[in-house]
């Protein structure tokens, strides 16, 4: 009987026409190589390959055998690696930028370590998908919950909080009373009403209320407020690393909770498969676990 890692180690030789680099495709030592070449030698009862200073080449009766296998391995690879990525299990998830980008993404290498056969086709959009028409197993959705024929369940209420670069925070400033007068407020494009209502529910007037630089998205908005161009207003959870980093800070100053939040939402038409129920499983004790940290670190006034 011949033995197969032999003999496609011998491809490997004649397709590579160099035995180290049958030796890397392969996965062993070229000393490990040799020995296969000279078990299949044996085995046939021929001479296969000329071994001299300069290498190993292939003999008549080599470079016979290698005619005679053609491209039987490598097809046999294409049709190993066709087999894995089908038994791979997609899961599609729609859901939006700064919750992917500042919150989930992170987190990602957690569930992939748990569910290693799921592979993940993220994308992140604005607009309202049709679960039942369009290709996506589930989203995460910011809203109230409302939406009709959709399963929806919350994961977070979202929140506005104070942030700045630390030096922006002066003394007299870091107290129960906020004291933004000195500061520039930074805005995201999609979320105008943020600072308003912030302000609102402190009691508070700013003149960069309805005005200050605007940025285009919230994550910019926190780039600026890390390099120290004014101060945000944001969910806590989106900046936690800057804030672990010492990048941000954020003053004893009064949270306000939002009626909106971030949802798990699914088609109820759709069957509950193995890797939605494992990814809505794992993103819910992510979800407690942050909000547990979140408790400790910045208690509610």
């Amino acid at each position: 009987m011949v033995s197969l890692r032999a003999l496609h180690a011998f491809a490997l030789l004649a397709r590579h026409g160099r035995a180290a680099q049958a030796a890397d495709d392969l996965g062993v030592s070229p000393s490990a190589l040799s020995h296969l070449l000279r078990k299949l030698e044996s085995e046939l009862g021929a001479t296969l390959v000329l071994r001299d200073g300069r290498g190993l080449t292939l003999t008549e009766e080599g470079k016979r055998l290698a005619l005679g296998l053609g491209d039987a391995f490598e097809r046999i690879e294409t049709a190993v690696d066709s087999f894995r990525r089908r038994s791979r299990t997609e899961l599609r998830i729609s859901t939006v930028s700064t919750f992917a980008t500042r919150w989930l993404i992170p987190r990602l290498p957690d569930f992939q370590a748990v569910q290693p056969d799921v592979e993940l086709l993220l994308s992140a959009t604005t607009r309202v998908i049709d679960l039942d028409r369009e290709n996506y197993d589930c989203a995460i959705r910011l809203g109230t919950g409302d939406w009709p024929g959709i399963e929806s369940t919350l994961l977070w209420r979202e929140h506005l909080a104070v942030a700045m670069a630390p030096r922006l925070l002066t003394p007299e400033m870091n107290t129960a009373q906020p004291g933004l007068s000195g500061l520039r407020l930074l805005h995201s494009a999609s979320r105008r009403d943020d600072w308003p209502k912030w302000l609102a529910h402190a009691g508070l007037k700013h003149a960069d209320a309805g005005s200050g630089m605007v940025l285009e998205s919230r994550d910019l908005a926190i780039q600026a407020a890390v390099a120290g161009m004014g101060a945000i207003a944001i969910d806590r959870r989106f900046v936690a690393q800057e804030l672990a980093a010492g990048h941000l800070v954020m003053p004893d100053w009064p949270v306000m909770q939002l009626d909106t939040g971030y949802w798990f939402v699914r088609s109820p038409g759709r069957p509950l498969s193995r890797p939605v129920s494992g990814f809505r499983d794992w993103l819910f004790a992510a979800a407690s676990q942050d909000a547990t940290g979140q408790a400790s670190a910045h208690p509610a006034p």
